[in-house]
């Protein structure tokens, strides 16, 4: 079913923009084009498969470490439902943190719920890509931009400020009674009580967003904070578009 809705919303973005654009985006399938260069990859995950080590999960990170070093955009999404397309278990918040912590510095990286998540994000993140990476020249030929990642942030800040984003009003929340740190965003707990290792990590994450002016207190005795301006300058580098109202926000 992904792949159905990502060759819809391409050949919908093809029907607004192809003749204004003189470009037409062809899907080019994996199995039937293996090896064949692209301009754009995208790939779908489920619960169980982030972490597997089977020879076809190997080969799609190889794949995907290898557009990224050719400074290719690649488009992650993972499915938040708890059984994969195998019908196997698993744990979705955690797949989705190991994912954002291996490729979320480098590459778009999405979660959806239902198909209509999914389409609304697919088409949102691909008409960012169009518009930033392909250009056309006076005589309509298409220039295709070197795609530049920012570097500045640590790998759990930009997770912490990505979660945020998926947030419909772009809020942290952070709470810290005695030894016992809750940092919260997009709806979920990502301190491990049990992992004081991790615990130290997502602490240093939020100051340094704090302190580097990436978030700002809002309000609830210190207790909620939300994206920046320079967050949101931040986050546009990095191909990541805001949802719901705050996307208004990001453009000011």
């Amino acid at each position: 079913m992904e792949m159905i809705i990502a060759r819809e919303v391409i050949w919908e973005w093809n029907s607004d923009h192809a003749m204004e654009r003189k470009q037409v985006l062809l899907p080019l399938y994996r199995e039937e084009h293996a090896g064949t260069p692209s301009d754009l990859m995208v790939a779908f995950f489920c619960a169980s498969a982030v972490k597997s080590k089977s020879p076809t999960r190997e080969s799609i990170s190889t794949e995907i470490e290898q557009h990224l070093k050719a400074g290719i955009p690649v488009l992650l999404y993972f499915s938040e439902a708890r059984t994969d397309f195998a019908g196997t278990e698993g744990e979705p918040e955690e797949e989705l943190i190991h994912l954002k912590q291996r490729y979320g510095s480098r590459a778009i990286v999405g979660a959806y719920g239902d198909e209509k998540e999914l389409r609304a994000q697919f088409t949102r993140d691909l008409e960012a890509i169009a518009h930033s990476r392909f250009k056309t020249d006076g005589a309509g030929q298409t220039q295709i931009s070197p795609v530049t990642v920012e570097k500045e942030l640590s790998e759990y800040a930009q997770i912490l400020l990505c979660e945020a984003c998926e947030d419909f009003e772009g809020y942290i929340g952070r709470m810290k009674i005695g030894t016992m740190l809750r940092i919260q965003a997009n709806g979920k707990q990502l301190v491990d009580q049990n992992d004081p290792d991790a615990a130290s990590k997502w602490e240093d994450a939020f100051h340094e967003l704090f302190t580097g002016g990436y978030i700002r207190d809002a309000g609830h005795n210190g207790q909620l904070f939300q994206i920046s301006a320079k967050g949101f300058t931040f986050l546009k580098s990095i191909g990541k578009t805001p949802v719901g109202y705050i996307s208004e926000m990001g453009n000011m």
